[in-house]
């Protein structure tokens, strides 16, 4: 599979031009900035015109000083425009032009270089959300109102809010002009609804409705469409708790993703009856199959249950939360699986109290797989 995994504690924003890296590369500018002997060209050189050897120094000065100037000029526009195309490329959202093998091989340029990035569990604590979406350079760096992310997407894995306090509305505003920011960039949000979310998000949606705290979408559109049960990217599936293969064929899901995800929306929108598998321990938004290690230890054959099941959606992994781990992100099943409810909210555990936050970052269109850190980590964090 070509998996690569890694911890890192990023820096800069990879989606954002730093014209400060190549001036503060001093090697670099070393190397393209000349040192020019000014004094060829001297007033008191211009002065000794009946000296031939000083003219024919003075001629063959500015001989030269033009042609290397010329190429200086070429390398460091050439040097420019690699640097640039390196780390932006050519992207666009219409293709019309190009047709055959060569749009998809755009389209699959385009989805590698965009990254995926996974947040935990929120509990409706906004503070902590743009702490983890500034650790993966999301947002900017002072009040992260901005989406800075370009084209990434960020999967929010559920219990999004907590139990419709004032806290929870805030969030929930917050993460709508996130949103918006991030599709007028090319990106996206998307939150794969909690237990939490299940009873506490429509009551806070109708109240903001009524007070206007947001744009109504449209009529038909009563509920944000990115709150879904389930969410597959990048050769990975994105759920709350967990999707066990057995729920996941059962007389409610049928199969399918999108039946999941539209009796979810449907019923959290209040325009359909609930679903018999919501409320339901061993369902997508209940289960701790995955997350937790007791269950695992319970279901001796977890593991391969969920090899055919990654198989049969063409995924390589599942990333859930919805159980807090101690030692941070962690995976399990050789990879297979992913648990990145590290306790972000100040109420659920220390992390959050002292500013440490953790989130699942896939690029390359899942093949690289890394774990970004803040500087303040938990002594039990790996």
């Amino acid at each position: 599979m070509g998996l690569m995994v890694s911890r890192s504690t990023p820096s800069y924003n990879p989606h954002i031009f730093h014209f400060g890296d190549i001036l503060s590369n001093k090697n670099l500018c070393v190397a393209l900035i000349p040192v020019i002997d000014l004094s060829v060209i001297s007033p008191r050189n211009r002065q000794e015109g009946d000296d031939a050897k000083s003219m024919r120094k003075k001629k063959w000065g500015i001989v030269t000083l033009w042609p290397t100037s010329l190429v200086i000029v070429i390398i460091v526009g050439v040097v420019l425009l690699l640097f640039v195309t390196t780390h932006f490329g050519v992207q666009s959202r219409s293709s019309s032009s190009i047709r055959g093998a060569d749009a998809s091989a755009v389209v699959e340029t385009q989805r590698q270089r965009r990254r995926v990035i996974a947040v935990g569990d929120i509990h409706g604590d906004k503070d902590a959300l743009v702490r983890a979406l500034q650790l993966a350079n999301l947002v900017d760096r002072n009040d992260g109102l901005t989406w800075t992310g370009g084209s990434d997407i960020v999967v929010q894995i559920g219990d999004l809010l907590n139990k419709a306090e004032p806290r929870d509305e805030e969030t929930l505003a917050y993460i709508l002009q996130i949103e918006r920011g991030a599709c007028a960039a090319g990106g996206g949000v998307v939150v794969t609804v909690g237990d939490h979310d299940l009873h506490n998000a429509p009551k806070l949606w109708e109240k903001m409705q009524q007070q206007q705290r947001h744009p109504q979408q449209n009529d038909e559109e009563p509920f944000p469409s990115w709150m879904r049960a389930a969410y597959v990217d990048d050769r990975t599936l994105f759920v709350h708790g967990s999707l066990v293969e057995a729920v996941f064929h059962d007389n409610g899901i049928h199969g399918s993703l999108d039946e999941m995800n539209r009796a979810v929306h449907d019923w959290i929108a209040g325009k359909g009856t609930k679903p018999a598998w919501i409320g339901r321990g061993n369902g997508p938004i209940w289960s701790r199959m995955y997350s937790s290690d007791k269950e695992m230890q319970e279901h001796p054959y977890a593991c391969e249950e969920l090899s055919k099941l990654l198989e049969e959606l063409d995924a390589d992994r599942m990333v859930v939360g919805h159980t807090v781990r101690r030692e941070g992100v962690s995976e399990a099943c050789d990879g297979s699986v992913w648990r990145i409810d590290v306790g972000l909210s100040v109420t659920e555990t220390r992390a959050g109290k002292i500013g440490a936050a953790e989130v699942l970052e896939l690029s390359e269109g899942g093949k690289h797989v890394r774990v970004l850190s803040t500087d303040v980590r938990l002594k039990s964090w790996k």
